[in-house]
């Protein structure tokens, strides 16, 4: 019995393996028959590929992103630094047109005093920048490099940070702006960057067009004025005191000897000139200018008003190689010359000069 039961579980066990076999047979060949299958493999490629596209496009549209808000950043801050430069010569200008009132101008010597002109040596001891932090306030408006910053920082948005910076370094004179804005980026950036706003910085150059011109224009026509005009020698001989002084005065007491007087006194010489058809003014002195030198020693103001000032006005009025006419009235042995304002306003309104010598 004990045989016929082992041989029965012998038989049982052989059974049970070959079941196995067949089913690992059977699962080798499915396995082959799927893997030969192409059922299903859109599917199963999308599932792969789907979110390593997703994963590309949203980094790519975040670079776009933070290189557009870099690009903007560059431009505010290149545009702030040329336009302070241009309106650098004067602080009344309009940062956005360029435009100016007529007649608002800095003082005179501001590039002497506000711009540090003086200072001959920075190249070698440099002066410390003006600097505005942002966000800053309008400026007062005065030539002071820092109401000419604040005045362009007043411009920028209140949320941005940075700096406006200006050097003078001898020759070079720039303006330079640093500027950082928030950037909303997802934590894992913060975290790898350490930083969540763009930044960006520009610099220009300050330059003053006129008055390089009219330095390099000076500078030329005096040197073409003076060169090989005079020597040294000369020009020492010119600069002697006079060795004596006359002690008598010229005195006047006609009209032509202020005529000649003034022909002396202004190089001129004594001509007529035709006013128009039948009216013709004798000029006591005509100068190398043009101008009309008049001497008066016996007058009243009303032969002066009926009589010479039509004549004069209509003189000034024509351009008939007339550039200017000058009354010179002469003191008499009666008193100092008296003229009435209103005369003299007069006068003024025609062109006229009036100088009175005493004597």
């Amino acid at each position: 019995m004990m045989r016929a039961a082992l041989v029965r579980n012998n038989g049982s066990q052989r059974e049970k393996l070959a079941a196995a076999r067949r089913m690992l047979r059977s699962c080798r060949s499915a396995f082959a028959r799927l893997r030969r299958s192409a059922a299903g493999s859109f599917t199963l490629e999308a599932s792969l590929i789907l979110p390593t596209i997703l994963i590309a496009s949203v980094l790519l549209l975040f670079i776009a992103l933070f290189v557009y808000h870099q690009a903007s950043l560059y431009q505010s801050a290149s545009l702030t630094a040329e336009r302070s430069a241009f309106v650098w010569d004067n602080s009344a200008k309009d940062h956005a047109t360029g435009y100016v009132e007529p007649g608002r101008h800095d003082p005179l010597y501001w590039r002497l005093t506000n711009d540090n002109a003086l200072h001959l040596f920075s190249f070698l001891l440099p002066i410390d920048p003006v600097r505005v932090a942002l966000p800053a306030a309008a400026g007062g408006g005065s030539s002071a490099p820092a109401d000419k910053l604040s005045q362009a920082a007043a411009r920028l948005p209140s949320s941005w940070k940075g700096e406006l910076r200006f050097s003078n370094r001898g020759l070079i004179r720039d303006i330079e702006v640093y500027l950082a804005r928030p950037f909303h980026s997802p934590a894992y950036r913060m975290n790898r960057w350490g930083a969540d706003e763009v930044r960006s910085d520009a610099a220009a150059v300050v330059v003053d067009p006129v008055e390089t011109a009219r330095l390099t224009d000076l500078t030329r026509s005096f040197i073409g004025e003076v060169k090989d005009r005079i020597r040294p020698s000369a020009a020492k001989q010119l600069m002697k005191e006079p060795q004596s002084v006359p002690k008598e005065r010229t005195v006047i007491s006609s009209h032509n000897e202020a005529a000649r007087y003034l022909r002396g006194l202004v190089g001129g010489t004594a001509q007529k000139v035709e006013v128009k058809p039948g009216m013709v003014r004798e000029i006591d002195a005509l100068d190398a200018n043009g101008i009309a030198h008049q001497a008066f020693y016996t007058f009243t103001e009303k032969q002066l008003r009926e009589v010479q000032l039509p004549k004069d006005a209509e003189l000034l009025r024509s351009g008939a190689k007339i550039s200017g006419v000058v009354w010179h009235f002469f003191e008499t042995k009666k008193g100092q010359v008296k003229l009435s304002a209103a005369f003299r306003n007069e006068l003024a309104r025609s062109g006229i000069v009036v100088v009175i010598h005493n004597r």
